[in-house]
């Protein structure tokens, strides 16, 4: 039915699921095609999406809602947190880095002391 907030639907037949599966998301059926082979729903990012009326979904809402709510205490959260999507924590800054290691570091004081902006096809892009 239309308005109706659905979950884990698939976008094509038998696919398992691929929209509205992350905690406390819904999608929202937004119509029918006239001929009745499509459906147009709203996913949680606001866009809007046709799908093929075969297509199985979940009626509701996935469970866990307000789960980023809980502030991150510990950085050892944080880390766990990181470690299970991508290698993107910790992040080290530049300048606080040796100068071997990037162009930034080393210096008495944490600061770049150069430029930060480059040219398109300064020559010290090829080494970096």
């Amino acid at each position: 039915c239309i308005r109706d907030r659905v979950c884990n639907v698939e976008g094509k037949i038998n696919d398992k699921g691929q929209f509205a599966r992350t905690s406390g998301t819904s999608a929202v059926v937004i119509g029918h095609s006239e001929e009745g082979d499509k459906v147009r729903i709203r996913l949680p990012s606001g866009d809007r999406k046709t799908v093929p009326a075969d297509c199985r979904a979940m009626v509701g809402i996935v469970a866990g809602g307000g789960r980023i709510d809980k502030p991150i205490m510990k950085a050892g959260v944080q880390y766990h947190k990181y470690r299970a999507k991508r290698h993107s924590f910790p992040r080290n800054r530049a300048v606080a880095m040796n100068p071997v290691d990037h162009r930034y570091g080393g210096g008495n004081h944490q600061h770049i002391g150069k430029p930060s902006t480059i040219g398109r096809y300064d020559p010290c892009l090829l080494y970096t």
